[in-house]
């Protein structure tokens, strides 16, 4: 399979909006921009890691866009996000016939991708026989697909993303050593948003502007110093988050202090001394839009019963010591539930790791 032309390659269309790129002028992100331009000019794999909502896909798609493949496609997965039964086919293209319900011939990842870069985000969810595949493509530079007879070459620039790195894969014997050493030739490490609080006036500038592409929003004076103040676990994807809500209770164009509801920072609440559980009316007074107990919510009811779970599942962890067991018998959840809810409200486990014995 040869490279395809350029020209053969869709262009964006006219009128959509760009891409959201790296953002930031601070000392971090400006070492990070040449970093990524040095390593653009070179062919070799990358592996990206930083926390959740730090950017890993914008880096690599930053990569892709500064490098001679930059007119060819670039296609993301999400290797956590495949059936493993589906896999093989996904990456490598299937028959018809293949298995049931392959009518047709089908195309893989590897095809798509071909002559651009393939990003595998999550490449650590990647299951082990899955990996030994994956390891044969980037030996041989060949794709069969699942059902066929044929190899057929695949010319494409690997870039994989992980929060914690490969190497606790290989360390834990879930990640191929094999493999490791093919995926992390070039290592690029995201800095967290708590590590670079001098980027949050543009970010919030960037994000305000994408929400609200047809009106001006500002913050009054005492929001930057809050945000700033705030640990945010989840990093860029948490701050876009409070700032679509919070612009949901902007009057007159400005985003007001009482309407960031922050949520409960993990990180700065002491150990030894867990709070009271507060009063009903105080709990609607900290929300914004809620007006003493028995005067109905001025907000989304699902907006509400967002913040008050998140709240509730932080003060069963601080009471519980951080201990998930205890925090979930406290919920009358099972551990496994109180992860999920923890996942998807975005309170980062691994600010609690350091602090719950329940392993």
């Amino acid at each position: 399979m040869s490279r395809p032309s350029p020209r053969s390659i869709p262009q964006t269309v006219a009128g959509m909006p760009p891409a959201p790129q790296l953002s930031g002028n601070s000392l971090p992100m400006q070492a990070l921009r040449a970093q990524i331009g040095r390593i653009a000019r070179c062919g070799a794999p990358v592996a990206i890691h930083g926390e959740s909502g730090t950017g890993k896909e914008l880096a690599a798609r930053a990569i892709h866009a500064q490098g001679a493949r930059a007119s060819f496609p670039f296609i993301a997965v999400n290797c956590g996000a495949i059936p493993e039964a589906l896999m093989e086919a996904e990456f490598f293209g299937c028959r018809p016939g293949a298995y049931t319900g392959a009518l047709h011939e089908r195309q893989g990842l590897f095809q798509a991708a071909h002559g651009g870069s393939l990003l595998l985000d999550e490449v650590d969810d990647l299951p082990l026989s899955m990996q030994v595949k994956l390891l044969r493509v980037l030996q041989e530079h060949r794709v069969r697909k699942l059902g066929g007879s044929t190899d057929e070459a695949v010319d494409v620039r690997i870039l994989c993303a992980s929060q914690h790195g490969l190497t606790r894969g290989v360390a834990a014997g879930t990640f191929r050593q094999d493999l490791f050493y093919r995926l992390n030739v070039i290592e690029l490490a995201l800095p967290p948003l708590r590590e670079r609080r001098g980027d949050l006036q543009v970010l919030c500038e960037v994000i305000l502007a994408r929400l609200s592409p047809h009106r001006v929003v500002s913050l009054a004076p005492p929001v930057l110093a809050a945000l700033a103040a705030y640990a945010f676990p989840g990093n860029v994807r948490e701050l876009e988050n409070v700032l679509e809500r919070a612009l949901a209770f902007a009057d007159g164009g400005v985003i007001a202090l009482d309407g960031l509801a922050l949520p409960f920072a993990a990180g700065n609440v002491p150990l030894r001394a867990a709070p009271a559980m507060p009063a009903v009316s105080e709990r609607q007074q900290c929300l914004p839009g809620m007006a003493v107990y028995g005067v109905a919510p001025v907000l989304p009811l699902d907006v509400y019963l967002r913040q008050a779970e998140r709240d509730m599942i932080m003060l069963a962890l601080v009471q519980a010591r951080y201990h998930r067991a205890r925090a979930a018998r406290q919920l009358g959840l099972s551990v496994r539930q109180l992860r999920y809810r923890m996942q998807k409200l975005m309170i980062q486990e691994a600010i609690l790791d350091e602090r719950m014995d329940d392993r």
